[in-house]
């Protein structure tokens, strides 16, 4: 990650567990940022005001795509893998978790959605419809993947609403449902 110029942890050191049969586990040790939150813990503690909100969900929109458009995806894009530091009412976004990353790989249709619907349903419902809508038209507009956004969305949503809400707070597990 950090050879591609994308900001990540420096990473410190690699631990990996062998028994007679090999590799059993292996463990990325990262260095700790005391000024970064898991998103999902981020979003929780509010925004104050509403244009405040709407410029984090905007410069988060911006960041996935600028992500995609380099080709680099996520398997697992939750919110609780996606760290965020606030510095001057500017946001910084490092993923974590980087097995689950992939390199030069072009975002369909398919993944696109898998991406999404990860992070819709593990973003608390503080974040209202009218906030998911507003990230999902802004994504759109600056990487168009999808040919028709209006049924893409609509499938989204109702994917969503089946499985409905799950992350991490302070106090552990929110399960949610979407209203």
């Amino acid at each position: 990650m950090r050879a591609r110029g994308f900001p990540s942890p420096k990473p410190l050191a690699l631990v990996e567990k062998k028994d007679w049969f090999g590799l059993r586990e292996s463990f990325l040790l990262m260095e700790a940022w005391e000024d970064n939150q898991e998103m999902d813990r981020y979003i929780l503690r509010g925004f104050g005001d509403l244009r405040k909100k709407r410029l984090f969900i905007k410069t988060f929109a911006h960041w996935l795509g600028g992500l995609h458009q380099m080709r680099l995806s996520h398997k697992d894009m939750k919110t609780c893998n996606i760290l965020v530091s606030e510095t001057g009412g500017a946001w910084n976004f490092h993923l974590l978790d980087f097995e689950d990353i992939r390199l030069d790989e072009d975002m369909n249709r398919k993944n696109l959605f898998r991406n999404l619907l990860q992070l819709n349903t593990s973003t608390p419902r503080v974040m209202t419809k009218v906030d998911r809508y507003r990230f999902f038209r802004e994504y759109l507009h600056l990487y168009p993947v999808v040919k028709n956004p209006k049924s893409f969305l609509r499938e989204l949503i109702e994917e969503t609403r089946r499985r409905g809400l799950v992350y991490v707070s302070p106090q552990g597990v929110v399960t949610e449902t979407m209203g």
